[in-house]
């Protein structure tokens, strides 16, 4: 009886069952050349999930063979010293001369109050087992279990968990456990989010807003790269609510709500006097963050700066003295704006600005308020970013125009991710522009891969810095009610 063999390269081989047999050759697949000796000699190396989960079980969990007893918050835990050495809290514990290299029962004293029993056992548990799982709610008190005991690798996963999980449930969480265990790290990054965040997502949040530090807002605030939405003056609105939050700690209810009820909290004092110079002192260090001079661009602004009563005039004449000054030189030819000054000058004195754009299409848009008689309109065509020194004679009935203008600009847009992290940044950095009557420039091209939103922040300088004014507009941060120098009767002639 004939009979079908296919061999192992693919070759079918027809037999009779006589001693001759007639083989059909084809064509393998193959590659001659390959070096199956090197293969079959090449080390593969697989994680056996059982042996592991072998030892985490029988040795942590059940405790077998265990010549150690490690008792914290109550809770005991029958342990191997030759773990337990993975780390060098018990390395030196062990090895040394301490009482407890002999003993078979030690007892950790716990005076962290982060520090929990389950996080106690998920750290003792990662000596025998390489990997973890944590929720983001148990990670700041593994984190300081992890310190605590030394555990380098299990502090970098925590700092990794915290990185991957800032939002807005969880970043002044982390931000006060990163300042608290020394975590650079996540204290940057916390800081980022809220610099990019602050004005958007955390205003809208009374709850968050409230529990922000004052010395944590007063860094913020301070910074040139804060994405302010729209104006400085959103600044001193979103302080009023935040004032009114931390006097009120009882007190919930929407963004909308809280924002007029702190309007309503500053208009119905009965305090005499101005705010931070009476009971509001404990507060002052926060608004000399303000850029007191870019809060006096609108009448409607200034009218409310005056009835709040919450800036003493000490603080508001200066700043009105120094836009006086400003225009009063630009109006005269002697001032025809800034073009070479050093980017932390820059940082200290400009204007910042912002917006959301929503999606890619045109947007068109300026930032309102008085501009010294300049007109500037910006572009958003979904590639680039356009700066346009509009002309309209309305807008320069108060103030000598010359034909040309000098201006400083920063640019910087971000998408962020669900979380609100920044997965996409760009910035034009500090420029210098001299632009003529309806003049336009293109100040960045969009990379393709822009996500929306797109999170623009602006900075503007646009007058020149003057020593006097400097002087004039500066205010102390040694706390309290900030006193500001004399503005001098007479300025000097150039």
């Amino acid at each position: 009886m004939g009979n079908i063999i296919t061999n192992v390269m693919g070759s079918t081989m027809i037999g009779t069952g006589g001693s001759k047999r007639k083989v059909e050759e084809v064509e393998s697949d193959y590659d001659d050349n390959v070096d199956f000796d090197s293969l079959l000699n090449t080390p593969k190396k697989r994680k056996l999930d059982s042996t592991s989960k072998y030892i985490y079980k029988t040795l942590f969990e059940e405790g077998r063979a265990s010549d150690v007893t490690v008792i914290a918050l109550g809770t005991e835990w029958h342990l191997h010293k030759v773990y337990l050495c993975q780390s060098p809290y018990f390395q030196s514990m062990f090895s040394g001369n301490w009482s407890e290299a002999n003993q078979t029962k030690i007892t950790i004293e716990i005076l962290d109050d982060n520090i929990t029993i389950e996080a106690l056992r998920l750290a003792l548990g990662q000596f025998y087992k390489d990997d973890i799982v944590v929720e983001a709610a148990q990670v700041i008190p593994l984190l300081a279990t992890a310190l605590l005991l030394q555990m380098d690798p299990l502090i970098e996963q925590c700092t990794s968990i915290m990185m991957e999980t800032i939002n807005l449930q969880t970043v002044l969480q982390y931000h006060e456990a990163a300042r608290r265990y020394g975590v650079v790290e996540v204290d940057n990054a916390c800081k980022q989010w809220l610099l990019h965040n602050l004005l958007t997502q955390v205003t809208e949040h009374p709850a968050t807003l409230r529990h922000i530090p004052p010395d944590l807002l007063y860094e913020l605030l301070s910074s040139p790269h804060l994405y302010v939405m729209q104006t400085e003056f959103s600044i001193y609105v979103m302080l009023k609510a935040w004032v009114f939050l931390r006097l009120n700690p009882s007190w919930e209810g929407t963004h909308e709500a809280a924002f007029l009820e702190a309007h309503r909290f500053f208009r119905n004092r009965t305090v005499p006097g101005w705010f931070l110079e009476e009971e509001g002192r404990d507060f002052a260090q926060v608004f000399s963050a303000l850029r007191t001079i870019y809060l006096i661009y609108h009448h409607l602004d200034v009218e409310m700066l005056y009835s709040d009563h919450i800036l003493p005039p000490s603080w508001l004449t200066p700043a009105s003295m120094h836009q006086w000054y400003n225009m009063l030189r630009i109006d005269q030819g002697k001032d025809r704006g800034p073009s070479d000054i050093s980017e932390e000058e820059f940082d200290r004195t400009c204007t910042r600005c912002g917006r959301v754009l929503a999606n890619a299409g045109q947007h068109i848009w300026r930032w309102t308020g008085y501009n010294f008689g300049l007109d500037l309109v910006m572009t958003h065509d979904g590639a680039s970013l356009r700066l346009k020194r509009n002309h309209r004679n309305e807008n320069i009935a108060s103030i000598v125009q010359p034909g040309r203008r000098s201006i400083m600009y920063r640019i910087t847009v971000a998408s962020l991710n669900d979380q609100k992290q920044v997965i996409y940044t760009k910035t034009s950095g500090v420029q210098s522009v001299t632009l003529a009557k309806n003049e336009e420039v293109r100040v960045m091209v969009l990379d393709p891969e822009v996500k929306y939103p797109l999170l623009l922040s602006a900075n503007f300088l646009i007058t020149t810095n003057h020593p006097i004014l400097l002087r004039a507009g500066s205010q102390s941060s040694s706390g309290g009610c900030l006193p500001q120098p004399e503005v001098p009767s007479c300025v000097p002639q150039e």
